[in-house]
């Protein structure tokens, strides 16, 4: 069992826990009205009543208290127990309120369809089949212990003022009786099958969904992971960069300080020619000067 499986089974128990709860408390109530205001109707005993009232009660309060862990905590091995035995309690419970009312022919048997709901909601149209087929078995057996007399005796005056005909013996009743009560039975079946279909697309609906949103989450998960790479190769990239321009800042600097260097160097060594260039040419200019007096000097001592 997944765990999206797992969700939507606790999910559907707890809706139908939460639902016992105002079914328990319908039936409590109808047993109180039936007592105080319909003493002729055939009823189990207020003691019996009360004790199948309260054993589903607290088998009802163990699956709520149960399920309100965490998923993760709630064992699949006992999940399935608990999703077993959703539609048997039921049934069991009202089988066993039935019996003890000492007649079959109760409206009591609408709640087995309510049963049959629980199963399309648990189970399935597998479900639906197995829950039509145990009511259609149980109410069956209970209409054949009426007409053979098993069942416990109803007194005469509640015979004499029910409205229901006690089926004891009553063979055109009885008959009429388990085709009609079959017949209630196998339609609430074909709903509950509808139902249990559209259950099952929907289920399938949110399944492709989530497989859906899984490959795109481990789409989104790689091209995340993709751009993390990315990221962290950018930012050695600019990383280098940045220390590529300082080393060129650097570099420059320090050219721009060895150009000025030169400049400066330039222009002294070009004060320098010039200081150098006219001390030569002045000394040139005095060798002409002094070669013309030598030749004059001679020319007068020639004279």
């Amino acid at each position: 069992m997944d765990i999206f499986e797992k969700q939507q089974t606790i999910e559907a128990i707890r809706t139908v826990v939460k639902a016992r709860w105002f079914y328990l408390s319908a039936i409590a109530l109808q047993a109180v009205i039936v007592k105080i205001f319909f003493p002729g109707i055939p009823l189990a005993s207020g003691s019996l009543v009360s004790l199948v009232i309260f054993f589903v009660f607290v088998a009802n309060f163990s699956y709520w208290f149960y399920l309100r862990r965490p998923t993760e905590k709630i064992s699949d091995s006992v999940l399935k127990i608990i999703k077993f035995s959703q539609v048997p309690l039921e049934q069991l419970g009202l089988t066993a309120i039935i019996f003890f009312s000492g007649t079959a022919n109760k409206l009591l048997i609408m709640m087995y369809i309510l049963t049959i709901m629980i199963g399309s909601v648990l189970y399935k149209a597998r479900g639906v089949v197995l829950a039509t087929a145990s009511a259609v078995f149980i109410y069956s057996g209970l209409i054949f212990l009426d007409y053979f007399g098993l069942m416990p005796e109803v007194l005469p005056e509640a015979i004499s003022q029910s409205p229901y005909k006690i089926l004891k013996g009553n063979l055109l009743l009885t008959k009429g009786h388990l085709i009609g009560s079959v017949l209630y039975l196998i339609a609430a079946a074909l709903y509950a099958g509808f139902l249990a279909s559209l259950f099952r697309k929907r289920e399938k609906r949110l399944q492709n969904q989530r497989d859906e949103l899984s490959i795109k989450s481990n789409s989104l998960t790689v091209q995340t992971q993709e751009l993390t790479r990315t990221k962290d190769y950018l930012h050695e990239a600019l990383t280098k960069s940045d220390k590529a321009r300082m080393d060129l800042e650097h570099t420059k600097a320090q050219l721009e300080k060895a150009n000025l260097e030169l400049k400066a160097k330039l222009e002294e060594l070009e004060k320098y020619g010039e200081v150098t260039t006219g001390r030569e040419l002045k000394m040139i200019e005095l060798k002409e000067k002094i070669k013309t007096l030598e030749q004059r000097v001679n020319e007068l001592e020639k004279k």
